[in-house]
């Protein structure tokens, strides 16, 4: 063998070696965790109450950076536009991973772009409405939609609070108009201020609205009653077909370097399963996922919701814009 051979292979083993050394030791310096939304809204909570965890774990600061725009485009992109070194997670979810491909004909980057290594959970979404409001049940919002002569306004932040309610309009047989707020927070306080009738957020950043009693929970999305409001009617008990849940997870750009990658996984599955963080994710209303879920998994579960989300939209006949 040459001696520029042997060279060669040494140095690629030096490579390798290289590269476990920097997995093992991820975190070296701070994290950025960009969050596409504003701050209040369901996945700046769960960044900021993981981060939390992963600085205590590690010893290194994870840092969120609310970027928000274009239905959560422009955090997305900023992510898909930074190094692939591990040092830039993305705090994805339904709206900038799994809907915005079927709500927008153009886009500036592809939800391929990106490996998630963990999912937080899923949650339903509420149907909020003003305290004040005269309808008490689904069957009694549905009745009092259709003997109106115009349309109830429904305030959206973002597609996965807009799609739940553009199916519920189909489904239900009612006419919407939609009212597009910069982030779902804006939209529930637009609600109690009596310019828009409904508003579907998120269980996660909804809940604190619901147990101050600043607005009221008409009804869940998810296939049954949330654990956490029992008394609160699911969509599915007058509408046995419809049911709509939401989920955020942490990605980064596919070209990070696997072993990174893996121990990201490792680190940020450990972290939800934390007793005080778990007990946290579940005040919000999220149910998780399990704690061995593997990246492989994680990347199943997001195309699986993409095609759920898909067909959703489809039904809702929302046109892509």
């Amino acid at each position: 063998m040459k001696r520029r051979d042997v060279l060669a292979g040494l140095g690629g083993v030096a490579l390798a070696g290289n590269a476990r050394a920097q997995g093992s030791n991820w975190p070296e310096r701070l994290v950025k965790i960009v969050v596409a939304f504003g701050p209040g809204g369901s996945t700046d909570i769960i960044a900021r109450i993981v981060g939390k965890q992963l600085e205590t774990v590690t010893g290194k600061p994870f840092v969120v950076e609310n970027k928000p725009g274009a239905t959560g485009m422009v955090g997305t992109t900023l992510v898909k536009n930074s190094p692939a070194d591990g040092y830039t997670l993305l705090l994805g979810s339904t709206s900038t991973l799994a809907a915005n491909p079927s709500l927008y004909k153009t886009m500036t980057y592809d939800p391929a772009d990106f490996t998630t290594v963990a999912v937080n959970g899923t949650t339903g979404n509420f149907m909020l409405v003003r305290n004040d409001a005269p309808y008490k049940t689904v069957k009694e919002f549905v009745a009092y939609a259709k003997s109106r002569q115009q349309p109830m306004f429904s305030g959206y932040g973002n597609a996965s609070t807009r799609v739940p309610a553009a199916l519920f309009e189909v489904t239900a047989g009612i006419k919407f108009e939609e009212v597009a707020y910069r982030d779902a927070v804006a939209s529930i306080q637009d609600l109690q201020a009596g310019r828009v009738d409904v508003v579907f957020p998120d269980m996660v950043v909804g809940e604190s609205y619901v147990r101050s009693n600043y607005v009221r929970a008409l009804a869940v999305t998810s296939p049954k009653r949330s654990p956490q409001y029992p008394d609160v009617e699911a969509i599915s008990e007058t509408y046995p077909d419809y049911a709509m849940i939401a989920y955020s997870c942490f990605a980064v750009r596919k070209e990070t370097p696997e072993d990174i990658k893996q121990r990201m996984n490792r680190l940020l599955m450990d972290a939800l399963y934390e007793p005080a963080v778990m007990e946290k994710v579940k005040q919000l209303g999220m149910t998780p996922e399990p704690q061995n879920m593997t990246i492989a998994q994680c990347e199943a579960f997001v195309a699986r919701e993409r095609e759920i989300w898909t067909r959703a939209i489809k039904l809702a006949k929302i046109e892509p814009q």
